[in-house]
């Protein structure tokens, strides 16, 4: 039985608008096809086109019922034709779209970061490796869009367009250190959204600046409290000016031989900022990671080892816990955890070498669509990637119903 596009807001009525841009010469495959038959490749595991085409060869019956196919399935050069020239920002736009009905943003963690794609490099010598910059959804785990850039330093040019693309109206968003900039800062506050950003070498001075801020607050702030608990036994109370701005959380990590405690400060006073070219900054926050990793002699013994210190300061559009920002500058690397782990372990990413026209954004989107749907199917929730990647393989109409279906969102 031959699709149909009813309700309008599923995923293949959606990427149906996008415009096919090949020559009707010898056009013997819808675009639309085409992509369908990417999706379910990917989601059987498939990381190239010549083994997609290969076990879609074997189901071609199911798929001409399905689609109607004239011609049979398309060859592995069909695909790699197709996504090479479909204009990435139609692309991005239906996928924004898309994935706009399925998540929200408001009052959630979004977390930007780059990957290099790095077997797309050309084998020429200085080629520079392209980056895709993802911004991801901490609670959900999901993907809400992507970026090409042509290097990691151009990652400072490329969020302020991503941003241009994305709904953070109410979000806090964090990047690492290169997202710190006055630019980003200033594009975050007017689309309504809140920030928490590391501050590290490329701004040294506000580094340091806050730095010694911190460190001298917290040495007042711990006399100013050894004074309250003097007074207090005493039965009375004074003033404790410090303490009331100041925020402390600590948390213990340990095992496979190691111990990590990492500790967050955070001083909700800006006053060591310049405000003059800050002035979207309402408090600054420092993250002190200790680290001890345990060996043992050739007796057992524990050698004595001092552990290694992290000290990493941020800047922040308004007034927070320490326990809070702690949870945004811990949960900020559940990009390179969830999101960045599963598209280069499973969907094998940073192995792809599509680099003509526009394969590397084209293909890096659809690995993000096949992300968010391993994500969204409750059909395969608590099964890994792997186990997912069987479970469709076995089921191809599972498959047609996240294509031909609305998917329940995960906005809550």
């Amino acid at each position: 039985m031959l699709y149909k596009f009813e309700p309008l807001n599923t995923l293949a009525a959606i990427f149906s608008t996008i415009e096919d841009p090949r020559d009707n010469r010898g056009k013997r495959y819808k675009l639309l096809d085409i992509f369908i038959l990417a999706v379910f490749g990917l989601l059987w595991g498939h990381t190239d086109f010549t083994n997609m085409a290969l076990e879609l060869k074997y189901k071609e019956g199911y798929f001409t019922e399905l689609l109607g196919l004239e011609n049979g399935i398309p060859s592995h050069d069909t695909f790699s034709a197709a996504f090479s020239i479909i204009n990435p920002a139609e692309f991005m736009e239906c996928f924004i779209q898309w994935i706009v009905e399925l998540t929200r943003t408001a009052g959630k963690h979004v977390a930007i970061d780059g990957k290099a794609i790095r077997a797309a490099c050309e084998k020429v010598y200085q080629k520079k490796v392209p980056m895709l910059i993802n911004a991801l959804v901490v609670e959900t785990g999901i993907c809400i869009g992507q970026l090409r850039v042509e290097a990691k330093t151009n990652e400072i040019k490329g969020i302020p367009d991503l941003l241009d693309w994305l709904d953070v109206k109410g979000a806090v968003v964090t990047t690492d250190a290169i997202g710190c900039q006055k630019e980003i800062v200033k594009i975050l506050v007017g689309k309504g959204a809140e920030f928490v950003l590391p501050v590290k070498d490329n701004q040294a001075n506000m580094h340091n600046d806050i730095k010694l801020e911190m460190e001298t607050v917290i040495a007042e702030q711990r006399f100013e409290a050894e004074r309250a608990g003097a007074y207090a036994e005493k039965g009375i109370k004074i003033e404790t000016p410090l303490t009331d701005k100041m925020g402390v959380h600590q948390e213990l990590d340990q095992g496979h031989s190691r111990i990590e405690r990492r500790t967050y400060y955070v001083w909700n006073d800006a006053s060591c900022i310049f405000k003059d070219e800050w002035p979207e900054v309402a408090a600054v926050g420092m993250a002190v990671r200790e680290r001890l990793v345990i060996h043992r002699d050739e007796d057992g013994e524990i050698i004595a080892e001092k552990p290694t210190v992290e000290t990493e300061t941020y800047i922040i559009s308004k007034h927070m816990a320490a326990e809070e920002f702690g949870c945004y500058s811990r949960h900020h690397w559940a990009i390179e955890n969830s999101l960045h782990w599963v598209l280069d372990d499973a969907l094998r990413e940073d192995r792809c070498t599509a680099r003509k026209g526009h394969a590397t954004e084209n293909l890096g989107l659809m690995r993000k669509i096949v992300y968010n749907l391993l994500k969204l199917d409750d059909a395969v929730q608590g099964m890994s990637v792997r186990a997912k990647q069987v479970f469709y393989r076995n089921n191809p109409d599972a498959i047609c119903r996240l294509i031909f279906e609305v998917i329940p969102g995960a906005s809550s």
